[in-house]
């Protein structure tokens, strides 16, 4: 699979056409066409239902197109540093963050040592992966959440281990659709954007929050995603209440588009943590992680000692 396919297949997915697309790549229309036609026949499927109008991607192509960015993004990545002669001799970082931690306060955590020469490449990724990258030494920190009271984080006996902060997950719903939530209640159900099992929000909405939920009725999960971001937007659109970091639901919240509702459910603190493996590594990762450290802890984003907050045991 070649760059330049992928992103010829990007193209027209955020663009809509293959017009749009061609305008994007920088070619005729037809010659863009031509192009599309010779990576579906080298390899061997169709990658664009054209009984369509205009032609949009299969569905098994869908499927793939976060895999496809990811690919695009290393790739280009990949290329730059090879052509780059002098990054040897830069000082360089890599910080793996959750997902929901890079949305938040990653930027704070990185601003705290803005003043060394230091660059940094952040990767956002479950905590597992974040995790998995530290222990393989693919990536020099780490970025997670942890919920007291849960199990060990993997690998600790090899990782030095630092509380920088504490955020809440906070339940919030669509403000102008409380009626239809209403309604749900009605009929014994609590509609809910879920997140999967197999990563660490999911593991906490099914281990604390899903099981104290009874006296609201069964949990009907409408969604599943494993992106905070995406589970967000489903909340703003009425279709489930949504477990969000406070920090990412606050704009909403005080704009009212969003109501918190930690009142009638439970909302989690959770620790921010940051993690290295035990053995330290290059010293531009010590001055790094003494910088992080050495800052004020962040300030709790929770909701205080009123509405509700409920910690997790």
């Amino acid at each position: 699979m070649r760059l330049e396919w992928i992103e010829d297949i990007l193209a027209v997915a955020e663009h809509g056409s293959f017009q749009a697309a061609s305008l994007k790549r920088n070619v005729s229309q037809p010659a863009f066409s031509r192009r599309i036609r010779q990576i579906e026949e080298t390899l061997g499927v169709a990658l664009f239902d054209r009984s369509a109008r205009p032609a949009r991607l299969a569905s098994h192509v869908t499927e793939q197109l976060d895999r496809m960015r990811e690919l695009s993004a290393g790739l280009r990545d990949l290329s730059n540093g090879l052509r780059d002669t002098n990054s040897a001799r830069r000082r360089r970082i890599i910080i793996a963050s959750q997902h929901a931690i890079a949305a938040t306060s990653t930027p704070e955590i990185i601003g705290r040592y803005s003043e060394l020469d230091v660059d940094t490449r952040l990767r956002s990724a479950n905590r597992d992966d974040c995790l998995a990258q530290l222990m393989t030494r693919r990536a020099d920190i780490a970025l997670i959440h942890d919920v007291p009271g849960a199990e060990e984080i993997p690998g600790s006996d090899f990782l030095d281990i630092m509380h920088i902060g504490t955020e809440t997950l906070v339940p919030v719903y669509a403000r102008d659709k409380l009626d239809t939530l209403n309604q749900s209640y009605m009929r014994g159900e609590l509609p809910v954007i879920a997140y999967p099992a197999d990563v660490f929000l999911g593991q906490v909405q099914r281990r604390i929050i899903f099981p104290r939920l009874t006296r609201v009725g069964g949990v009907r999960p409408r969604l599943e995603t494993a992106l905070t971001l995406a589970a967000l937007e489903f909340a703003r659109t009425g279709l489930g209440v949504a477990w969000i970091p406070e920090p990412l639901a606050r704009a909403d919240v005080q704009s009212g588009r969003l109501v918190k509702m930690s009142s009638t459910l439970p909302a989690i603190s959770m620790n921010l943590i940051a993690a290295r493996l035990v053995d330290g590594g290059h010293p531009v990762v010590n001055e790094v992680w003494e910088r992080i450290g050495a800052a004020a802890v962040l300030p709790s984003a929770g909701l205080g000692t009123g509405e509700g907050t409920t910690e997790a045991t």
